[in-house]
């Protein structure tokens, strides 16, 4: 292959992905830990018609990218979000004939880059990694574990990639959803929200969109907050105090994802 690019992996992220009439949906991103590189060539072939004695008409098709991506280690998170491992009642990573893999962006910026440019993937694909090790001698060689992943155009969009620079629109939230085209960038008014269980009320997050836009759904420390305990009036959203009050006391990370741009992260603590 020609035209490879390897670059040296920082702030990687991945993003499972699911189509959901037509429309592709992303998860929130989740860090990887451990990501050493990515290797990609761009694949699609010159398409030249001749007529007239002469190239008539020539074009070059666009079928994303192939490659390699390298962990120190790939994360057990990933082998279970990801390559459709699972966990036993004893801690057991499985890899079963009949897991499923999902597709996935993939966000990152790499080591060098003077305008530290964050790239995101839309459409990836994994397959399954090599199973080699060596003994140890004099020296130790850390080995990295290799995953061949292909890029596609997204089902819905088609677009393959995008990168943002440093002082762009949807820069400084660009880990916390995935960027989409001309996507509005989200906030809220307030970072930090304390609820006390000795004097319970109900919590209202006001959030904060720079156009029109639809809640998609609550979640805390990843998990979704059913909706028996949420009222939505536009993008804000309250939930029922009996629901914070049923936590123990500590910090929790409530995420507001959108139908498009970025999620809002607040901290609740909730004390007694």
């Amino acid at each position: 292959m020609s035209n490879k690019v390897k670059y040296g992996l920082k702030n990687a992220y991945y993003a499972p992905l699911t189509m959901v009439n037509g429309k592709t949906m992303y998860e929130t991103p989740i860090a990887i830990k451990g990501a050493v590189s990515i290797s990609l060539s761009p694949e699609g072939d010159p398409v030249e018609f001749e007529a007239d004695d002469s190239v008539y008409f020539e074009e070059t098709s666009n079928n994303g990218y192939s490659g390699d991506l390298e962990f120190a280690l790939i994360p057990d998170e990933f082998k279970r979000d990801i390559m459709g491992e699972t966990i036993d009642s004893n801690g057991a990573m499985i890899e079963n004939v009949n897991a499923k893999f999902r597709p996935f962006a993939l966000m990152f910026e790499f080591n060098g880059d003077r305008n530290a440019t964050r790239h995101v993937l839309y459409n990836c694909r994994a397959s399954r990694t090599d199973i080699a090790s060596k003994t140890k001698g004099k020296t130790i060689d850390v080995t990295p574990e290799k995953l061949s992943i292909t890029v596609r155009p997204a089902e819905d969009t088609s677009d393959v990639k995008a990168k943002l620079y440093s002082g762009q629109t949807g820069y400084d939230t660009f880990f916390s959803g995935v960027y989409l085209k001309n996507s509005p960038t989200n906030s809220t008014a307030e970072q930090t929200i304390q609820f006390s269980k000795g004097e319970p009320e109900d919590t209202t997050f006001d959030m904060i969109s720079t156009s029109a836009n639809a809640l998609r759904s609550v979640r805390i420390n990843g998990e979704l907050i059913p909706g028996i305990y949420l009222t939505v009036t536009g993008i804000d959203f309250t939930v029922d105090s009996s629901y914070f009050s049923s936590l123990e006391v500590g910090e929790y990370q409530v995420s507001a994802e959108f139908e498009t741009g970025n999620n809002v992260m607040v901290t609740v603590k909730i004390v007694e």
